[in-house]
């Protein structure tokens, strides 16, 4: 993937993982990184120049338009800042069903069901179906945001780095639903961030990109204990310094 301009450099290169069913990839970079890109191609929303994105063994990119949108929905991107990519003027229910309803999935009632269950699952009263997006605290809007992805049972979703302006507290409870998630229903799943410690704190494993390539990867304890490049450290080091306490 090569950014506009001949003379710049890839955007993206050499980029290679596998990703099981059930499986948490913590994707770590500074900004700029390719983090952002890398996650466009893989949900389809940009072409890459070469290289091939495969869902159970079938190259997406290689599929004809047509067929490309009919599968677009096996893999959904939640981005950045999602509670802004929400209608502020929809209720929960009609935020939750759209994708449903854009799929042509069950009746009106059949959806609003789904997205009560939904909603249960991810710590949201069914009752609040009827409130209106902006009534929504940032941590609910973040729970809003993900039942969307998952009404339609992806095989994988990816977060862009979807916890950012969220407080501990948050984090830590979205954390929770992200793993049961994959635990229970099999999902997998991407959390793209640029905090090493988040990424370790819930993913089974972490990769690291720098400069559009990815440059390490291991299971969390490997990469905290022995980070091998550059990158890697200084992202250690700046989760190291973001936990210690305030100077007095």
């Amino acid at each position: 993937m090569r950014r506009p301009g001949a003379q710049l450099p890839p955007a993206l290169c050499e980029v290679s993982f596998r990703l099981a069913r059930g499986g948490l990839l913590g994707l770590v970079g500074a900004s700029g990184s390719g983090k952002t890109t890398l996650a466009r191609c893989l949900s389809l929303a940009e072409p890459p120049d070469s290289g091939r994105v495969l869902l159970g063994g079938r190259d997406l990119w290689a599929a004809g338009r047509r067929e490309r949108t009919l599968l677009r929905w096996r893999i959904q991107l939640i981005p950045q800042q999602p509670a802004a990519s929400l209608n502020p003027r929809f209720t929960a229910a009609e935020v939750v069903t759209e994708p449903l309803a854009i799929q042509k999935r069950g009746t009106p009632a059949d959806r609003r069901r789904i997205a009560a269950r939904w909603m249960e699952t991810l710590g949201l009263p069914p009752d609040a179906l009827g409130r209106r997006a902006l009534e929504f605290s940032g941590g609910e809007r973040q729970r809003l945001a993900i039942a969307r992805a998952l009404v339609l049972e992806p095989d994988l979703l990816i977060l862009d780095e979807s916890f950012a302006g969220l407080d501990l507290s948050v984090q830590g409870q979205i954390a929770r639903l992200l793993r049961e998630l994959c635990d229970q229903r099999r999902l997998a799943a991407i959390v793209i961030t640029h905090d090493l410690a988040l990424a370790a704190s819930l993913a089974g494993e972490i990769a690291v990109m720098d400069a559009g390539s990815l440059v390490e990867s291991g299971p969390p304890a490997q990469i905290i204990a022995h980070p091998c490049h550059q990158r890697t450290r200084e992202l250690l080091d700046a989760a190291i310094a973001l936990s210690l306490p305030e100077p007095a």
